[in-house]
């Protein structure tokens, strides 16, 4: 790693039949794959305009690193910035390992940390609409606390920053419920850990979300920002038509 602080992405492999079912339901298997690629596109993208940080894809399942070199190779030929398209090449492939994300979150970040890491943001791949600069303010509260955490509407969490390693925080949850960032936060609270609530947001898992998200994109472009989401509304246009 050539930073001490990494973003570390953890993705499961965009294929028909791997992505959120919710979506699949409604656009079809191939539509909500590709979609999830695009999802996948803008989070490298928001990462990469994080200055001085190592960029991490944890993937899943372990013999998918083929895949993801793919979708590397396919974010350096579309991205049009040189800078970003430069730096997409220290990006670096950890196959996940592990029974649930718990499990899976925590030998990660330890292996990170082992790796000479001093700050590990951990996200997911269906949050595209990110802000780089929630990404920093994630680096900088880190300066002074143990643990960020990134609450979403539906009750879980979009991120999870640490300082150190912190094993014991990612066990006992109810993955995959609405209790997700509530029975994070007791255990955070009952082990006297120092640590602060990022802003609320959402991941995209649903049509509902979807909706939410066409609305977010439609802001961000009246405003004048044009890199957030950019391949999801390229794939979101090619859906509609």
């Amino acid at each position: 790693m050539g930073y001490s602080n990494v973003i570390c992405v953890f993705a499961e492999c965009p294929r028909p039949g791997m992505v959120k079912n919710r979506l699949e339901q409604v656009l079809g298997g191939k539509q909500a794959a590709f979609l999830a690629r695009a999802f996948l596109l803008d989070t490298i993208s928001n990462s990469l305009r994080v200055k001085n940080t190592s960029i991490i894809i944890a993937h899943w399942p372990p013999e998918s690193r083929e895949d993801f070199e793919d979708i590397i190779h396919l974010f350096c030929r579309e991205e049009k910035n040189r800078n970003i398209r430069k730096r997409s090449a220290d990006i670096h492939l950890i196959p996940q390992q592990g029974a649930d994300p718990g499990e899976r979150m925590a030998g990660i970040s330890e292996n990170l940390f082992g790796m000479g890491a001093e700050k590990v943001l951990i996200t997911g791949s269906d949050s595209p609409q990110l802000h780089p600069s929630i990404f920093r303010a994630a680096l900088e509260l880190l300066n002074k606390k143990q643990v960020v955490l990134g609450p979403t509407f539906d009750g879980g969490y979009y991120m999870i920053g640490l300082r150190n390693p912190c094993p014991g925080i990612f066990n006992g949850i109810s993955w995959g419920s609405p209790a997700v960032y509530k029975e994070t936060a007791k255990i955070l609270i009952e082990n006297k850990i120092d640590w602060e609530e990022l802003e609320l947001s959402y991941d995209i898992d649903s049509p509902e979300n979807l909706e939410q998200l066409y609305m977010e994109i439609d802001t961000l472009r009246l405003t004048g920002e044009n890199r957030i989401c950019f391949h999801t509304e390229r794939c979101l246009k090619n859906l509609t038509e």
